[in-house]
């Protein structure tokens, strides 16, 4: 390496040095103006997200009632027929929420009867849905469970005293749902602390009973005459439709209507409907995860009048 070269090596590296010394007291507020940059990102984003995801301003207002009153029904269905014992209630209780993932929910609903327009060419609108509707009852059931919660204090001599508090809270017990027909295990269980000790019903699994989707294959058999061979597919396709997940553009013949326009197009928001099409139930746009029947050739679009 000649002189020259190392002489602007070495300027270089006074250079860093300069400007580091420069910037180092200001480092801690660069990067709390990054944390904050990336936290006001993360929030924009999520409430972007769902404002997307809620948003029915672009849907026809025959749609949209729809979906309104598709969100009413299933409130509905999760809460009619929830028990505490054998006293009736009408709430969601559990104190983990773990019926969370048994609900039926709106979509599910609509994916149905969009099901039946495309199989039977049953219109969808409220007629439809209470039909669809009285079907999928959900029942929960509950029991209180009484945790207690000792905790023990030394005074300045070395004396201990144990303080003892009661709290009650309920646990899912039972489900009965679309999802499937669920019993749900629990143990006694004492947990300890540091200074306090915790003696409660701690959950250890849920068991289910029957087939999942019980309620609805039961459905589709009796109510649509779908065959015990194609049943799997149908359930898939109806679930995933729900969730909002999407792969391709193909379908079999005998779900087209000749008249449906099939065009579906991009507005850089997610996909947007032409004729009878929409991507894939009104609401969803965002795409959380894709999917595909590996030994079949089932790949629908859902449609809607």
């Amino acid at each position: 390496m000649s002189i020259k070269d190392k002489a602007k090596g070495n300027i270089k590296k006074k250079a860093r040095k300069i400007a580091f010394k420069v910037l180092k007291p200001f480092l801690p507020f660069i990067l709390i103006i990054g944390l904050l940059f990336f936290a006001i990102c993360t929030i924009i984003d999520a409430v972007f997200v769902q404002e997307v995801q809620t948003d029915t301003s672009d849907l026809p207002a025959e749609q949209a009632e729809i979906r309104r009153l598709c969100i009413t029904k299933s409130e509905y269905l999760n809460t009619c027929h929830n028990y505490i014992g054998s006293e009736l209630t009408n709430k969601l209780l559990d104190a983990d929420n773990r019926e969370n993932d048994k609900l039926i929910e709106w979509s599910h609903l609509y994916a149905i009867m969009a099901f039946h327009n495309m199989s039977d060419n049953r219109d969808i609108n409220e007629n439809l849905l209470n039909e669809v509707a009285s079907n999928f009852e959900s029942t929960f059931k509950y029991e209180k469970d009484t945790v207690t919660i000792e905790t023990i204090t030394k005074d300045k001599d070395g004396n201990e005293s144990i303080s003892r508090r009661e709290e009650e809270h309920y646990i899912l017990v039972e489900s009965d749902s679309l999802i499937g027909h669920y019993k749900y295990n629990y143990e006694t269980k004492t947990v300890e602390n540091g200074e306090t000790k915790t003696t409660g019903k701690v959950f250890t699994n849920e068991e289910l009973i029957g087939e999942k989707y019980e309620k609805l294959r039961k459905y589709l058999k009796e109510k649509l005459n779908i065959s015990e061979d194609d049943l799997d597919t149908e359930v898939q396709v109806i679930i995933q439709a729900a969730s909002g997940y999407y792969e391709g553009e193909e379908s079999t013949a005998w779900l087209q209507d000749d008249s449906s326009s099939t065009t579906i197009i991009s507005d850089g928001s997610g996909l947007v409907p032409t004729g009878m099409f929409i991507w894939p139930i009104p609401g969803y746009t965002n795409i959380t995860s894709h999917f595909r029947y590996e030994n079949s050739s089932y790949n629908r679009c859902i449609q809607i009048t």
